[in-house]
């Protein structure tokens, strides 16, 4: 068996490597956060601080997994952000539409003139068709040339 591998199509990168499908670097990354805790935790409560680091480390790996390619807290930020958003605009009055608006987030609707947004600048230069450059004659060797009027003949074109 000298020189024979066997490879597998299952065996995935590198940096992909770890337990149960979740990656090295989130466990990782996870168990340093629960180091963390862990280390600050025992001179305040060192009864509770094993617990404490291990509810960190499951909440952090919890936390942290990928839905559609973007981490869990990360969607639940964006959905407390649009609960904020849709409260401050909706309901201004709520409890909820108060909080946003002394959290600062903007609440009046965006209304867009589309007669400013598309008005044309009147002081634009005008693009005169015969400064463009035209193969007026596309089958001689001197093909480009600039034409004064550029046209085209349909008799010539279609023999």
């Amino acid at each position: 068996m000298l020189g024979y591998a066997e490879f597998k199509s299952h065996v995935l990168r590198r940096d992909e490597k770890g337990v149960f499908g979740i990656p090295f670097k989130r466990l990782l990354g996870c168990g340093l956060g629960a180091g963390a805790l862990l280390t600050v935790s025992r001179t305040f409560a060192p009864d509770y601080a094993v617990i404490a680091s291990a509810a960190c480390f499951v909440s952090l790996l919890v936390l942290t997994a990928p839905s559609g390619g973007i981490a869990r807290w990360k969607h639940i930020l964006y959905s407390v952000r649009w609960r904020m958003l849709t409260a401050a605009s909706l309901a201004p009055k709520s409890v909820a539409g108060q909080l946003a608006h002394a959290l600062g987030v903007p609440g009046a609707g965006i209304d867009i003139d589309a007669d400013s947004l598309f008005r044309t600048d009147e002081d634009a230069p005008r693009t005169d068709l015969s400064d463009w450059v035209s193969f007026s004659q596309p089958l001689t060797a001197d093909a480009l040339s600039v034409e004064v009027s550029p046209g085209l003949t349909l008799a010539e074109v279609a023999s």
